[in-house]
């Protein structure tokens, strides 16, 4: 906000009013801030672009990317010393490295990747493995979910035995629902208006995206039911359902909050912990 407040009033070629809307920052700040503008202003000078793309943030990358396969003159300004936005990863403690607040990449889309070709330049995806850790308060006891089926089966059954036979059927079923679901997140909405009106050929267009819920419909099969519960039910009504303990429920129950200011009893919080298995 200060920023803008700063370039507004060098717009207007007036360094006075600039210099008193300092008060509501330091001058350090202010003149850090100034230098960045001066500095954005001589480098973009005499020149032109088509689209101006302002943060280098992992959306803003990706867009200016495919502006500039599609021909289009592009520039990409960023605030910080680092491009990547939330997806960067930084030395925030001496020797221990973080993702700053990306903590999966399940909508890095497949055709992102393959456009740019991004394994190319070096794009290696590392897999989560154990995925959960939920130590019990007051107790040596604690949850420890991974990839080895074997291991889950006896990390469970210390709290249920039936749980520990239900979690790999429920995982099962709530991945044959993300498949299902995962690419309908790169069609857009059916335009009703096009699909009864206009030439043919537009028509025929706006039939894609029903087509592409038909086949999502079809992959579900009988699990379709269950399947609109999970994307507008509570999650803890899905996982009540499911089990029975709590230290496997609470666990699960994480991927439906996190990332989403809500509680795992909001509806449709169900969709929050399908969108973590997509």
């Amino acid at each position: 906000r200060a920023l803008k407040k700063i370039t507004s009033a060098l717009r207007a070629d007036a360094l006075g009013g600039a210099m008193a809307v300092a008060s509501s920052i330091t001058r350090r700040n202010f003149a850090i801030e100034l230098l960045k503008v001066r500095r954005l202003k001589s480098t973009l000078h005499g020149k032109s672009f088509d689209a101006l793309v302002i943060g280098g943030g992992h959306n803003g990358l990706v867009a200016a990317a495919y502006l500039s396969k599609a021909g289009k003159r592009v520039a990409v300004v960023e605030r910080r010393h680092i491009l990547g936005g939330a997806a960067v990863t930084e030395e925030i403690i001496p020797g221990f490295k973080f993702s700053r607040a990306s903590y999966l990449l399940g909508l890095l889309r497949p055709t992102v990747v393959r456009d740019l070709e991004l394994k190319k330049h070096g794009l290696k995806v590392l897999l989560r493995n154990p995925n959960f850790f939920t130590p019990l308060l007051g107790s040596s006891k604690y949850l420890l979910l991974g990839s080895n089926f074997v291991q889950n089966y006896k990390k469970i059954a210390q709290f249920s035995v039936r749980d520990a036979e239900a979690y790999p059927v429920y995982e099962d079923w709530i991945s044959k629902i993300g498949e299902a679901i995962d690419p309908l997140l790169d069609v857009g909405p059916v335009d009703v208006r096009a699909l009864t009106s206009g030439p043919i050929k537009h028509r025929l267009a706006a039939l894609q995206p029903l087509a592409a819920l038909a086949k999502a419909g079809a992959h579900l099969g009988k699990d379709l039911p269950s399947a609109l519960e999970l994307v507008t039910a509570p999650a803890t009504k899905i996982l009540d359902k499911w089990f029975e303990s709590e230290p496997l429920k609470a666990t699960l129950a994480t991927d439906a909050v996190i990332g989403a200011m809500i509680s795992p009893r909001t509806p449709s919080s169900g969709y929050v912990l399908l969108h973590h298995v997509m």
